[in-house]
């Protein structure tokens, strides 16, 4: 209790203190997030294109294999 007695004392020294460390975790945390948001959007549109290549790719295998597979079956 001594140490919730001290944080939550009128001495300016240590409000002070604890209110430049709880301001120094919110910076922080709101330049995490900052990051964590650019890199998911970032991986969001990789994701997207890789998926549309890989859907072109299997596309014009499908067709070359079917256009074999008929001009055999003629």
């Amino acid at each position: 209790m001594k140490i919730l007695k001290k944080i939550m004392s009128k001495k300016g020294q240590l409000s002070m203190e604890v209110g430049i460390l709880v301001a120094a975790a919110v910076l922080v945390a709101i330049i995490a997030g900052y990051y964590y948001v650019t890199n998911a959007k970032k991986a969001a549109e990789s994701a997207g294109s890789q998926a549309g290549q890989f859907v072109n790719t299997t596309n014009s295998s499908a067709n070359k294999y079917l256009s074999n597979l008929s001009t055999a079956l003629k």
